[in-house]
């Protein structure tokens, strides 16, 4: 069965016969899912095809290894595409496996275990698919949790553990008017020339899975402090923030230069922030002021 999803004004495919597995994706995907005919109006990302199988043997160079939503994965290129595996938690042993054409577009997966395992690692490669494939589209996925208020998206970034989904937390408590559109990865893309955040189907921890849009009203940076004051950040400072904030492979250089070009953009259309705070509702307050709510 093939299943088509529209997420950012981009279309990709899944395909797979795993009835348990589609059900669980049902989960995260059925607000973005389309029918075939509307998918083929907007542009093409990728198509995924879950195999039962494993792939005929192809020699593949290892590049890096790297950490997508807790597990580890192994990045490999040949000269016709490229190879990703996820391994089992603290060993070496491949559970799941990805192989794809260089640009991302045409997919291969098969993947082990029960059913929560398979839909964890072909929802991480289908994010992956995603965030590569969509970096030439000036688009990006994003590690942030996003609020819109009063017709414009606000997007908290942070490491880890640093108060992202706390800070959203206090926005709608404390700022009027306020909703949630994503809790850990929401897409951006610059579309006729605005800078518009969107839902996606990938939101970490909170099942916030919402096809909606707004213009960015602004990114701001999260740093836990004993203060609350907002500061607005120069185009390097901005640039500097926002790189790390969003997935990308720097040691793919065709890639890293598409994610730095469409960072580029972002800095020269929409305005960042640095919020030192605590985690109180004046907080919540004054960055809704400095942004200009």
């Amino acid at each position: 069965m093939v299943k088509h999803c529209i997420v950012a004004d981009l279309s990709f495919s899944i395909d797979t016969d795993d009835q348990e597995l589609l059900a669980l994706l049902a989960l995260r995907y059925a607000p973005f899912s389309r029918c075939a005919s509307e998918c083929s109006e907007v542009q093409q990302l990728f198509s995924l095809k879950h195999c039962e199988n494993h792939f005929s043997e192809e020699t593949f160079d290892f590049v890096q290894r790297f950490d997508c939503e807790g597990c580890q994965c192994v990045y490999e290129r040949s000269a016709t595409g490229v190879r990703i595996s996820i391994l089992e938690h603290q060993a070496d042993k491949i559970s799941a496996q990805m192989q794809c054409d260089s640009h991302f577009s045409e997919a291969y997966c098969w993947l082990s275990g029960d059913v929560d395992q398979r839909e964890f690692c072909i929802n991480n490669f289908l994010m992956m698919l995603y965030a590569f494939a969509s970096m030439n589209k000036h688009t990006l996925l994003f590690h942030a949790s996003v609020v819109a208020c009063r017709g414009k998206g606000y997007l908290f970034l942070g490491k880890s553990g640093t108060g992202k989904s706390t800070h959203s937390s206090l926005w709608l408590k404390h700022v009027p008017g306020c909703e949630l559109v994503n809790d850990d990865n929401p897409v951006v893309g610059i579309r006729q020339g605005k800078v518009v955040v969107y839902g996606s189907p990938w939101s970490g921890k909170t099942p916030c899975y919402r096809d909606v849009s707004y213009e960015v009203g602004a990114f701001v940076q999260i740093a836990r402090d004993k203060v609350n004051l907002i500061t607005s950040m120069d185009a390097v400072q901005a640039f500097v923030t926002l790189l790390p904030a969003c997935s990308g492979v720097k040691w793919d250089k065709q890639l890293y230069r598409s994610q730095c070009d469409a960072i580029t953009e972002l800095v020269e259309r929409t305005k960042v922030f640095l919020l030192n705070c605590r985690p109180d509702a004046e907080a919540a307050l004054v960055c809704s002021s400095g942004v200009g709510l």
